[in-house]
């Protein structure tokens, strides 16, 4: 996850979305992280649709890499956060 750094929602933690039909849902997940991240997932689970954004939550283990921000001017630098931890602030 990443902080926000401009308005609208500054200073909330983020993570890598976008909007994509259903059928897609997984291929745009993997592209949009490609595109915000650099990194090329070849694993990803999903976890739950989220009602409230009409969006699907994929999770990945991406501990072992280096994350570079392709978007500085928009959001703060990623960081890892345990599952454990995730849990408790999401």
């Amino acid at each position: 996850m990443s902080t926000r750094l401009k308005s609208p929602m500054k200073e909330s933690l983020q993570v890598v979305f976008d909007k994509s039909d259903s059928k897609e849902s997984q291929t745009a997940a993997r592209r949009e992280v490609r595109e915000e991240t650099s990194l090329e997932l070849s694993q990803m689970q999903y976890l739950v649709t989220d009602q409230d954004y009409d969006c699907d939550i994929y999770i990945c283990d991406i501990e072992r890499f280096k994350l570079r921000c392709t978007e500085p001017d928009k959001a703060g630098l990623w960081k890892h956060y345990s599952w454990e931890r995730f849990n408790k602030i999401a």
